[in-house]
């Protein structure tokens, strides 16, 4: 993972023994930095009104107001799918997605998103997204106003519903 907690105290400005006095180690430093993620974002989240106007304005909303959140904690995007399991982290944020998980029913119940895909499909799809633009702003390879810009273009399209049927397989 390739920090070490001596890298982090002194990055913090604390010292190792600090460090070790609140944290047993570097899972359970982590699993406090997802917490409070998690907790932000959801915060961000709810401010964001989910539940209010059309579900495409709500959704953008919504997506703008996380990604200002996950920004802070890129380095949680990388570092935690190598150390817990899909379903783990999936568990975690789920504090989080509950209200995005509604939105995109909302969303498929008036006809502004495809409801031919599955909601946890859509759901799996968005966060992929948002992870993807914060691993190409911390590998450089974008920077932030141009991840923002094709994060939300690529949610759009993903959940845009078919403007010709679908042929069944």
């Amino acid at each position: 993972m390739g920090v070490s907690l001596e890298q982090i105290a002194a990055a913090a400005g604390v010292s190792r023994a600090t460090l070790y006095h609140h944290f047993a180690g570097r899972d359970a430093l982590l699993d406090a930095l997802t917490a409070r993620s998690v907790a932000e974002v959801s915060a961000a989240i709810a401010a964001a009104r989910p539940d209010e106007g059309r579900a495409g304005e709500a959704l953008e909303r919504v997506l703008l107001a996380a990604w200002q959140v996950v920004g802070r904690y890129r380095g949680l995007v990388i570092i935690n799918p190598q150390r817990l399991e899909r379903a783990e982290l999936r568990a975690r944020l789920g504090p989080a997605l509950g209200p995005v998980r509604a939105l995109i029913r909302r969303g498929q119940a008036a006809g502004e998103f495809d409801a031919g895909l599955p909601v946890e499909w859509l759901l799996g799809l968005l966060t992929d997204v948002i992870h993807a633009a914060s691993r190409q702003v911390t590998a450089g390879a974008m920077d932030v106003a141009a991840a923002e810009r094709a994060m939300l273009r690529s949610a759009t399209a993903l959940l845009a519903r078919p403007s010709v049927p679908r042929r069944q397989t």
